[in-house]
């Protein structure tokens, strides 16, 4: 008795062992099925995506190809863009290089006119230094004319009186013989040394010192300015060769 309650008590114990067995395996068939499920599910998805992964792909490879040619397009505008910057920074450095040169051709032609306007102030006051020389020898020209006159008239009235003494001499040679003569040779001899230089004595008055208006020969003037000894042989007043002037008496 006590063997067959074991036994039913070890069977039902199997039994329910079984049935948990049963229920366990029922449950994780379930579950297997619900894993299927949801791979199958999840499977379907996954076609989906890929379906829509393909399409967006091949959207991605239209947009990258319409992105490569406008990238080829950029490239071709940023070579263009840089040979177009070449040539213009070439344009630039000829710009400056002949902004360059004509700030040095600026600034030589200014040099220039600094030294035009220096020398028109040299010419100007050498053009006033000329006038005031040329109005002084107008003027020592007027005063040696002058003198000049007042000797050519000195000179006539010495040549009248000389025609005079000639005359009276003659007169005198018949009237009183050689003392008369002798004594109007003489005054002869002392009007014709007025006529001469001073110097000498022997050649005529030619040439004035327009300083002082004596007169005296030429070769006598002319050896004083050579040996420097340039003062009035009769004055003293210190002359140069502009000073002399020729003159006819």
């Amino acid at each position: 008795m006590i063997s067959n309650a074991l036994l039913i008590q070890t069977i039902g114990q199997a039994y329910e062992d079984m049935q948990t067995q049963n229920q366990h395996l029922l449950q994780q068939l379930a579950e297997r099925d619900e894993y299927n499920i949801k791979l199958v599910s999840e499977s379907v998805k996954m076609k989906q995506a890929e379906s829509v992964l393909l399409s967006d792909k091949q959207a991605l490879g239209k947009q990258l190809q319409q992105v490569s040619t406008l990238v080829d397009a950029v490239k071709m505008r940023i070579a263009q863009s840089e040979e177009q910057m070449k040539v213009s920074l070439a344009e630039a450095v000829r710009s400056i290089e002949e902004d360059r040169h004509l700030s040095i051709n600026l600034e030589t032609a200014r040099w220039e006119l600094m030294d035009a306007e220096k020398e028109m102030k040299w010419l100007k006051s050498a053009s006033t230094s000329s006038d005031k020389e040329y109005e002084q020898i107008q003027k020592e020209i007027a005063e040696a004319q002058t003198e000049l006159d007042s000797e050519r008239s000195t000179r006539n009235k010495l040549e009248e009186e000389l025609t005079e003494l000639n005359n009276k001499f003659a007169e005198m040679m018949a009237q009183r013989g050689e003392a008369a003569m002798q004594r109007l040779q003489d005054e002869i001899n002392e009007y014709k040394s007025m006529l001469k230089c001073s110097v000498c004595s022997d050649r005529p008055k030619e040439v004035v010192i327009v300083k002082c208006y004596h007169l005296f020969c030429n070769p006598c003037i002319q050896r004083n300015l050579e040996i420097r000894h340039r003062k009035c042989p009769a004055c003293g007043a210190a002359f140069g060769q502009n000073d002399v002037r020729i003159v006819k008496i």
